[in-house]
């Protein structure tokens, strides 16, 4: 919606108590704004880089949702109105480094070195600096997912890969110990230490499918 030549569209967003005001001619464009002020400073505070067009596809939906957290309520309101925090509804969002580094950078994260033997994503040494990801959904590559269904999908099953395969799909070698395969319900992904590759699979790839979870 267009605003008129005395009327504009205005959001409040909070974020480590600061503040943030962005006004625009659309509530698409004033949006649009705010939510990338605030990834701005969400990347900024966890120490990442700030990603141009984070916002975009259906893929990116968590990051979206994640950041509208901290917008107020949009107003349509005159040139000259002054802010009303109350009026507009802005929330008083609390988050963690670890929420932020999760929803801008889980698949840069998702790396054989950073996947233990117990299911574990690690970004740091600490032992407060992992998660697990059973539980967790996994972007699907969209090379593997021609529909819009298969976005992304929960891991349900962590599985052995050297019980479950006899040899690497990519450099043909034995999987070293603690080699895991995170199932999901369509795809498989296996952290393959060996060859230092994410190898994605559909689950009809596995001549031994039945062994998966």
């Amino acid at each position: 919606m267009k605003a008129s030549d005395d009327k504009i569209w205005r959001i409040v967003a909070r974020i480590n108590d600061e503040i943030i005001i962005k006004q625009a001619s659309s509530v698409e464009k004033v949006t649009r704004s705010a939510r990338n002020a605030v990834c701005q400073r969400l990347c900024d505070s966890a120490g990442i880089e700030y990603e141009l067009g984070w916002w975009k596809g259906f893929r990116h939906k968590a990051r979206r949702d994640f950041v509208d957290n901290f917008l107020g309520t949009p107003l349509y309101v005159q040139l000259d109105d002054q802010v009303d925090i109350d009026l507009h509804e802005v929330p008083y969002e609390v988050y963690t480094i670890q929420q932020v580094r999760l929803t801008f950078r889980k698949m840069t994260l998702m790396s054989p070195d950073n996947i233990d033997a117990w299911g574990y994503l690690h970004w740091g040494p600490g032992e407060d600096e992992k998660m697990q990801l059973l539980g967790e959904k996994l972007p699907i590559p969209p090379h593997l997912a021609p529909s819009k269904g298969f976005e992304e999908e929960e891991i349900i099953a962590l599985s052995d890969a050297q019980e479950c395969l006899s040899e690497c799909p990519k450099c043909k070698s034995e999987f070293p110990f603690g080699t895991l395969i995170l199932v999901t319900e369509n795809f498989r992904l296996i952290p393959a230490n060996c060859c230092g590759h994410m190898i994605w699979l559909k689950e009809e790839d596995s001549e031994k499918k039945d062994d998966w979870a």
